[in-house]
């Protein structure tokens, strides 16, 4: 619970917010003074500002760049923000970006979407919601193309400027693309986002990637992102233009499935990475740790595409876990090590073809099966076992190759880098039991709080919550749901029990403040797990937190914590025990 105390000379409040989750960003504030770099906007803010908690700007004003400068930390308190849509050149500097960050504990919620332009970027959003309240999502016209002109189709977020970060967001609805990533937007990071339902549909098309991302110079790193239930693609790494390239883009540790599933007028893939003429090659992309899965039945096609047209430079393929066919296209240098590729229906587990360029490659160390009615490998238009393709190729001497459903469980436990507490984790249940059991040690300490939500319907209450006890967690892999589109749209059915998504994030514990004889009570449950109460003077990206080494008593199964109150302000949070 997340509580801010002002003090004044005549008046004394206190305004409960929303649950707040605990470990690392679990912060109670008791400002008494305006802080240097530290912005606030809510709702209900006006352009006037001046960006106090009692008196904060409109999120509209912020983003614009009318208010704060580079290094500031615009703080979103929770509530819906109505934005429609807006073009900014908001610009922070090198080292020194204009951040804008949910208020740690409450729900913020933008309702519209952004496009950064003509700008020298170094500005980081985080942690909040941005979704399209707009259900006119069909088009009625046919043979309008990409841009039926009786819907309004926007990219959730467009970037058109260097040196962009995204973290832990979560987008959804959008008319059109989740994310669009330009061909301008060098040194751009997208990272650890949920994005689904987004993009829109006509009687003759449909479109609407989760991510659209271009790159003619310059690097992009697209990580820990999980992109599901799209109208199109959900990772577009794509280029068309004159004489354009698409270089310089890294994927690691990405989620995908169901592309295409809230339409039913085309079909797409969930992986496409390439590009068509009269756009030239693909050059430096790599793809890791990426996951993927595939619905029977689900009418999406099977197999990730790695180049289209084109002659392309150098690619790798490495350690990534997709039960898929894989078609690759005229590359000059490949690494493909450590993958798992399995098609599951009519599709070739591998399809080469190299009739533009010879290959030089590692190609080795890979697990391949196939459990449906395709083939194995097809190089060329020729046709392959798996024992041919090593001898006539040279590669796979160390692989492994099985005609066989897949069995067993395979789980994925990605921890955040930008969130202590925080991780994806990816569930393969082969065998379709009931529930399966995750180690989350690597995140979690012994102690602390945590909670799990289903990725596929985040906003639902968690599937599990407690105090870390050091054993695995126990999750369901039935009766789970999916979120419903915002609009006449498709509802996918879940991919449980054989396959499903879910956010460990630091779980949820009350932390209060009261005013008590001039002084501030701070408490927690004592049965909330191990915590140590700390505090800082500024929410700023780079403030020190401090132990505070008082030792609380116990009050009516509190934890109390009693400390003078002074001018400025101060900021206190829990951290877990070790």
């Amino acid at each position: 619970m997340l509580l801010r105390f002002y003090s004044t000379t005549d008046v004394t409040m206190v305004h409960a917010a929303l649950a707040v989750r605990l470990c690392v960003l679990c912060v109670l504030l008791i400002p008494l003074g305006i802080l240097g770099n530290d912005l606030y906007v809510s709702p209900d803010g006006t352009p006037l500002g001046p960006g106090t908690m009692a008196q904060p700007y409109d999120l509209a004003t912020a983003l614009s760049g009318q208010a704060g400068q580079a290094g500031d930390t615009v703080w979103l308190s929770g509530g819906n923000y109505v934005i429609g849509h807006i073009d900014t050149k908001i610009e922070g500097a090198p080292g020194q970006p204009i951040t804008f960050r949910q208020m740690p504990g409450e729900r913020a919620r933008v309702d519209g979407s952004l496009t950064f332009y003509s700008s020298a970027g170094n500005v980081v959003l985080r942690d909040f919601e941005l979704y399209r309240s707009d259900t006119n999502r069909l088009s009625a016209q046919i043979g309008a193309g990409f841009d039926p002109t009786d819907i309004k189709i926007i990219p959730g977020v467009a970037s058109y400027v260097p040196n962009m970060s995204f973290i832990n967001l979560v987008v959804h609805d959008q008319t059109r693309h989740g994310f669009y990533i330009s061909e301008y937007a060098t040194n751009n990071l997208v990272y650890g986002c949920l994005v689904y339902n987004n993009g829109w549909a006509s009687p003759d098309n449909a479109e609407g990637h989760n991510f659209y991302v271009q790159s003619n110079r310059g690097t992009r790193e697209i990580t820990d992102n999980m992109a599901f239930n799209a109208s199109g693609a959900n990772f577009q790494i794509y280029e068309n233009a004159t004489n354009m390239r698409l270089v310089g883009i890294t994927l690691d540790g990405n989620v995908a499935f169901n592309a295409g599933a809230i339409q039913a007028v085309r079909t797409y893939r969930d992986w496409i990475v390439g590009v068509d003429a009269p756009a030239v090659g693909a050059d430096g992309i790599i793809l890791k740790n990426n996951m993927g899965y595939y619905a029977a039945g689900s009418g999406a096609l099977e197999q990730v595409q790695i180049g289209r047209e084109g002659v392309n430079g150098s690619v790798a393929l490495l350690n990534n876990y997709l039960p898929q066919g894989l078609v690759m296209n005229n590359w000059t240098i490949a690494a493909v090590a450590g993958n798992l590729f399995a098609a599951q229906s009519s599709s070739y587990i591998v399809n080469l073809n190299q009739t533009q360029v010879p290959l030089a490659t590692a190609w080795n160390d890979n697990s391949y099966s196939r459990s449906g009615a395709g083939g194995d490998f097809l190089g060329n238009s020729t046709e392959y076992g798996f024992y041919d393709w090593q001898g006539d190729t040279g590669y796979d001497s160390h692989s492994t190759y099985s005609v066989a459903k897949l069995t067993g469980t395979k789980v994925f436990v990605r921890p955040n880098r930008y969130e202590a507490g925080r991780a994806n984790i990816i569930v393969y249940n082969w065998d379709k039991l009931s529930d399966v059991t995750v180690d989350v040690s690597s995140t979690l300490a012994p102690g602390a709080a945590y909670e799990v939500r289903n990725a596929q319907d985040f906003f639902a209450p968690p599937v599990l919550s407690g105090v870390f006890d050091g054993q695995p967690l126990d999750l369901p892999m039935t009766g789970l749901k999916v979120a419903v589109p915002n609009g006449p749209l498709l509802t996918p059915p879940p991919t449980g029990p054989t396959f499903n998504v879910f956010i460990l994030l630091p779980g949820s514990v009350r932390l209060q403040a009261a005013a008590v004889d001039g002084q501030a009570q701070i408490s927690w449950p004592t049965n909330s797990g191990k915590w140590v109460l700390q505090f800082t003077e500024s929410l700023s990206p780079n403030s020190a937190w401090t132990d505070d080494l008082s030792t609380p008593v116990v009050v009516g199964g509190q934890y109390v914590v009693t400390n003078s109150i002074s001018q400025g302000a101060r900021f206190y949070r829990l951290r877990a025990a070790p």
